[in-house]
């Protein structure tokens, strides 16, 4: 009788072992959905954000035109499903040097490459004005800010697609300045 009530308690307790193992792999299995079902449970919400996918697409976007503009603070680029203001610029939170550009989701989706670059370039406009003329923030000294590199074209065709987002409308050479027209430089003529 000791060795079946043995027997009986052993195999009772391979069951029972089982069934924790078994728990246990479904609570691991648990939290992997939790992590992708969730992901700001498991990841920050505050994480730099990218376009399409591309992990750097919009960070190297941001790192060429800081070197163009002669910028040298740090600045994260995120992209938010809800921006009422559909892109803006801000410091970035808690003491931290640098500032965060933040994209809507939807406008940024609307944006060809170029146009990525000149709404990007009018952002930097404003930390560029802030790091040197904090007091002249203006939309108008960002696009001056941006036009250094890139075209009228480009900024007309972002402002366009800003006003449709927003319902608003808007005078473009009130926001861009007047075109400026190149003259061709007057050079000596050399006489035969």
């Amino acid at each position: 009788m000791r060795q079946t009530l043995k027997r009986v308690r052993l195999q009772a307790g391979r069951k029972l072992g089982s069934r924790n193992i078994r728990a246990g792999r479904h609570g691991i299995f648990f939290l992997i959905i939790l992590w992708y079902c969730f992901p700001s449970f498991a990841r920050s919400e505050d994480s730099v954000a990218t376009s399409g996918g591309n992990a750097g697409h919009l960070a190297q976007i941001v790192q060429d035109l800081c070197a163009r503009l002669q910028l040298n603070d740090h600045v994260d680029v995120r992209i938010d499903e809800n921006n009422p203001k559909m892109v803006s610029s801000e410091p970035l939170p808690r003491s931290t040097p640098g500032y965060q550009i933040s994209f809507d989701r939807q406008f940024l989706e609307s944006l060809s490459d170029d146009e990525i670059t000149a709404a990007i370039a009018h952002e930097l406009g404003h930390v560029w004005i802030f790091t040197h003329h904090p007091y002249l923030q203006t939309e108008a000294l960002a696009n001056d800010i941006a036009l250094r590199v890139v075209d009228r074209e480009t900024m007309k065709r972002v402002y366009s697609k800003l006003w449709a987002h927003t319902g608003t409308a808007g005078n473009i050479d009130e926001l861009l300045g007047p075109a400026h027209t190149q003259e061709p430089a007057k050079s000596a003529q050399i006489l035969p």
